[in-house]
């Protein structure tokens, strides 16, 4: 299967405090036609930032002024950011390769940072990243396919269309397991950043979603956790 990222709308975020590296990457990726390029210098500003850019793809430092990028990574990962995380480290800086990737981090790029590898490793990224969405996925007899937002038994003709957040709700409890989600977790990253939001809501998509399955197996796949939920069986 070959997917391929339309650069054009692509959203990067590049979280470095190295103000001269930060424009210079920059003005060469958009001459490669990335579509959006925001900057952060500190770990502060890039929480911020991340939920309300949304960014398709992170270029995080090591060494921030404000704290360790290592942490900022495991920080987004463990609040639910999926997208892919790569780190700009020193050279020499083996310990903070394992760590970042320990942390949840995609890949990594010494500096100093040469273009061609960037972008090579950027379109990498972003196409493994993008084949999760046009797979196939099983989850005991059922078949899910994000792109096309479908479930359906193979070999049966029954098609069960999802909703926007059906899907979403599902490919983050396929991209979790077997670990559960939590419903923070969910709301933020299906609703955005809406504090205000009724786990109510929530839990009737999840009802939803559950009353679909069921037209198609009686076998219950989403079970319930103290704090969110999360995927029965396998098969990914």
């Amino acid at each position: 299967m070959s997917v391929e990222y339309d650069f054009p709308s692509i959203k990067l975020l590049v979280v470095d405090d190295d103000t001269f590296l930060t424009e210079v990457l920059t003005s060469q990726l958009q001459q490669e036609g990335i579509g959006e390029i925001l900057s952060s210098a500190n770990i502060n500003d890039a929480k911020e930032l991340v939920p309300t850019f949304k960014p398709d793809i992170l270029l995080l430092d090591v060494n921030l002024p404000d704290g360790s990028g290592i942490d900022l990574c495991d920080f987004l990962r463990q609040t639910g950011f999926e997208k892919p995380i790569i780190m700009l480290t020193g050279k020499g800086s083996e310990n903070d390769v394992i760590d970042g990737l320990n942390a949840g981090a995609n890949d990594y790029i010494t500096k100093p940072v040469r273009l061609g590898e960037l972008l090579a490793r950027v379109r990498a990224q972003l196409r493994q990243f993008k084949s999760f969405d046009a797979a196939r996925f099983t989850i005991g007899p059922l078949e899910f396919t994000p792109a096309n937002k479908m479930l359906y038994i193979a070999g049966k003709p029954k098609r069960i269309p999802l909703t926007e957040k059906e899907t979403l709700i599902l490919k983050m409890l396929v991209r979790s397991f077997p670990t559960p989600v939590a419903k923070e977790v969910l709301l933020q990253e299906v609703w955005g950043f809406q504090s205000d939001l009724a786990t109510h809501t929530l839990e009737t998509h999840i009802y939803r979603l559950r009353q679909k399955i069921k037209t198609l197996t009686e076998i219950t796949f989403i079970f319930t956790t103290e704090n969110g939920y999360g995927l029965v069986g396998g098969g990914f």
